[in-house]
């Protein structure tokens, strides 16, 4: 071991094995070096030397005692790099390339014609023959001790291109070894330690190129994982924020809907609230009209009480001061006897407590009818809502009266005023012009609405499945009818049991007609004034209904448009 120094600046005693594995690590391309002469063959293999150089140098020189610089990595040869790289080039080039991309250098290798040379190195003295290594003739040289002799050869010596200037501080130096006999002796042993070198600084390096590509190979496997997962990564992130965007656009679609929702619910609650408002104040009124009469007479007692017990207050102290002067008169003279009589005008005194009010049906009427027509006011936002229920209704033909006559698309009827012209069957009516619709309900609500302008008569409604519609009918709700009918172009009627007459203001022209299955409500609405008409409720329907129309017949060219089942 001697004191090894790199040109980074790094300096330690370690053999120069141990350099060479810290440039290695390092990546420290080694710059030329000064080896001893007595040391220049041993650490120096076949490959630095190449023969072209010796034109170079100067024969007339002593090779043993001139000093000369030499550099190996100045000698140009195929440079062969572990990772694949070879260019012809010096070993400083090899060294800065393996510094740039990051090789781990290999110990040296020789070629198998050279180890044959060190095997034959380790069995025999060194001959002059074995220089032969340099493949080329050299010129001779004469000797020290004859100097003029051309015929000495050049190789009994060793070549003056290896020889370098001896310094002891050689970062190459290695271990003395003991000279024995001759030079070539010397330098044969020198050959095996620098083999023996060599042989250390391939294995080990081999073992640090193993590792260092096991390293670069587990380097880019967990590079290529990371991008992959990174790639991934950013995938599902793109996934969540288009789910993020996709609820974002239903949380907008959601506050809109409820915001028009909430629109919607305020205006009908401010509708009912002021029609309630005005039921109660009409409630209000008739009930202080219906406590007036009790009010007023009940302050008419209340006066009657006071002036009848002032009235006996005064009669008590006019009695007791009678008698105050009774006790103080000795003589009974002074009391007239009509002081003591006064029993008949106490009789006569009382209170009127009678009740003659008369009866409330002329209060409770008239509040009736106003509650009435303020609710009527409620009719136009039912409408609004029962709109939402509006089925597509069509007629029957196999249920028509062989006198009615059908559109083909089933939306007309009217009375055809001529003989029957359809087979009958057990469906269709045989004495009453009716039709019943296709439409079978027995669940939810339904709507319809039926333009009945121009005529002086017609029936709407619904009818049972087994409803009789043979011969006279009596279409009311104990049949299972539940009908509102115009007659004699200005009466209108609801079929109850008995009849209700429906007052009509106006005659109209549009009906609608509002089934709700399950709370057993059939209502009937003048369309076009916004009105309600009339509702038989706690219907008991027990199985299917089924629309039912009447166009009535027609007589003197009266009452002959068709009823018109109409697009809400």
């Amino acid at each position: 071991m001697s004191l090894q120094v790199c040109h980074c600046g790094w300096s330690k005693h370690t053999t120069y094995h141990g350099l060479r594995i810290h440039q290695g690590k390092k990546g420290c391309t080694p710059k030329g070096m000064h080896i001893p002469e007595n040391k220049l063959v041993s650490y120096f293999p076949r490959s630095y030397i190449q023969p072209r150089l010796f034109s170079s140098v100067d024969l007339s020189m002593d090779i043993f005692k001139t000093p000369i610089n030499f550099d190996p990595s100045g000698f140009e040869e195929l440079q062969v790099c572990h990772c694949g790289w070879s260019k012809v080039t010096t070993y400083h080039g090899l060294r800065t390339h393996q510094g740039m991309m990051g090789c781990t250098p290999k110990g040296p290798r020789i070629p198998e014609s050279n180890q044959n040379f060190r095997s034959n190195m380790l069995e025999q003295p060194y001959q002059m023959d074995n220089w032969s290594i340099l493949n080329t003739p050299v010129k001779e040289e004469q000797t020290e001790t004859d100097a003029s002799s051309p015929s000495t050869d050049l190789m009994s010596s060793p070549p003056s291109h290896i020889l370098l200037t001896e310094s002891n501080s050689s970062i190459f130096q290695t271990p003395q070894h003991s000279r024995r006999g001759s030079l070539s002796s010397d330098n044969a042993c020198r050959w095996l330690d620098f083999s023996s070198v060599c042989l250390m600084v391939d294995s080990d390096s081999e073992t640090e190129t193993n590792t260092h590509m096991d390293t670069v190979t587990e380097k880019k496997t967990k590079r290529e994982a990371e991008r992959l997962l990174q790639t991934q990564k950013d995938r599902m992130k793109v996934l969540l924020q288009q789910k993020i965007h996709i609820r974002e656009q239903k949380m907008t679609e959601v506050r809109s809907a409820v915001k028009s929702c909430k629109g919607s619910l305020d205006d009908e609650w401010l509708q009912i609230d002021s029609v309630f408002s005005e039921v109660m104040k009409v409630v209000e009124d008739a009930r202080k009209k219906a406590l007036e009469p009790i009010e007023k007479r009940r302050r008419k007692v209340k006066r009657d009480e006071q002036n009848l017990l002032q009235k006996l207050q005064g009669e008590i102290d006019r009695l007791r001061d009678s008698i105050d002067k009774l006790g103080r008169s000795r003589d009974l003279q002074a009391f007239p006897p009509s002081n003591l009589d006064g029993s008949k005008e106490i009789k006569d005194l009382k209170v009127d407590t009678s009740f003659s009010f008369g009866t409330l049906k002329a209060t409770t009427s008239t509040m009736m009818k106003d509650i009435q027509w303020r609710l009527e006011n409620l009719s136009s936002l039912e409408l609004k809502r029962i709109a939402t229920f509006t089925v597509d209704v069509k007629l029957d033909s196999a249920t028509a009266h062989q006198s009615l006559v059908l559109s083909n698309d089933g939306k007309r009827v009217r009375d055809g005023g001529g003989k029957p012209k359809a087979p009958d069957n057990p469906e269709r009516f045989d004495t009453f012009g009716s039709v019943l619709g296709i439409n079978r309900l027995n669940r939810g609500r339904a709507y319809w609405e039926v333009e009945v302008k121009n005529k002086s008569g017609w029936d709407l409604g619904v009818a049972r499945r087994s409803a009789n519609r043979k011969g006279v009918l009596n279409v009311n709700t104990d049949n299972g009818y539940w009908v509102a009918v115009h007659f004699k172009d200005r009466k209108y009627a609801a079929m109850t049991v008995p009849p209700t007459s429906l007052p009509l203001s106006e005659k109209p022209q549009k009906v609608g007609v509002f089934v709700d299955y399950e709370e057993g409500v059939v209502s009937f609405y003048d369309v076009m004034n916004k009105s309600h008409i009339f509702s038989f409720t706690e219907c008991l329907f027990n199985e299917d209904i089924f629309p039912y129309f009447s166009p009535h017949p027609k007589m003197n060219d009266q009452n002959v448009d068709p009823l018109i089942i109409s697009a809400v």
